[in-house]
């Protein structure tokens, strides 16, 4: 018996998808949000929540847990996230890169402990994440308009679809056995509220300090996810853009 896979419903995942393939002018300004009215609203919902939970929980997550205790717990989930990524890899074309993330993962799995260590990355082989986003913007696919969705967070179409499509084609959901699947999910709970930890004064300054948390938050996420498709910059080196006003 297997742990039901965490999925969006496909329906929905090819509505996005299709919509974000449709022409449109100018999709690549920052100015363009086709479903800012919906957006505000999921954001009218998230900024209170993040404020009063997610916040206050990651403080004192990061607070509580040793640093140690962290990085393994980042360490194991994403060594198994590799064979999903292995995947990704090879629809994106990059042979050398399946062979790395293949490697590392049999490496870490066999001699770091399921992955708690990462003896790999002194092997020359570190992290390099990617998804079916990465796999779309390789084939060309457009980004499609940012979305926002009520106590999940911010992403675009082609985000949405691709993180749908990330959680059915994991080989993991359906080779581990169920308490091992289970085990994973709470490990994936627990690296985002360490991810919400270490990246809190910045979404401080954006969500609950900014002149239009909305926008801000908007504009950033948009930015930051073009730069890393580009192989540019981390969120935490983005400004706010009302920061001045």
């Amino acid at each position: 018996m297997r742990t039901t896979i965490p999925t969006v419903p496909a329906a929905l995942a090819a509505a996005l998808l299709l919509s974000a393939c449709a022409a449109a002018p100018d999709r690549t300004s920052l100015d363009w949000d086709p479903f800012e009215e919906q957006n505000r609203a999921a954001h009218e919902v998230n900024e209170p929540v993040d404020r009063t939970v997610y916040g206050p929980v990651s403080r004192a997550y990061g607070t509580v847990v040793p640093p140690p205790v962290r990085k393994g717990i980042k360490n194991v989930r994403d060594n198994w996230r590799l064979p999903g990524q292995v995947i990704q890899y090879g629809l994106q074309g990059k042979p050398v890169k399946v062979a790395a993330s293949t490697t590392r993962f049999l490496v870490n799995t066999l001699l770091g402990l399921g992955g708690l260590l990462d003896v790999a990355v002194d092997m020359g082989l570190p992290y390099d994440e990617t998804n079916f986003d990465e796999t779309f913007y390789t084939w060309g696919l457009p980004e499609g308009g940012y979305v926002e969705l009520p106590l999940v967070g911010p992403g675009t179409q082609r985000d949405w679809t691709g993180y749908a499509l990330d959680q059915v084609s994991d080989p993991t959901w359906y080779v581990l056995a169920a308490p091992a699947s289970t085990a994973l999910l709470v490990l994936g709970g627990l690296d985002l509220v360490n991810d919400r930890y270490e990246l809190d004064p910045v979404l401080q300054s954006l969500l609950h300090e900014s002149a239009d948390g909305y926008t801000a938050q908007r504009i950033s996420y948009v930015q930051n996810m073009r730069a890393r498709l580009e192989g540019g910059t981390d969120v935490d080196q983005l400004e706010d853009i009302y920061a001045d006003q």
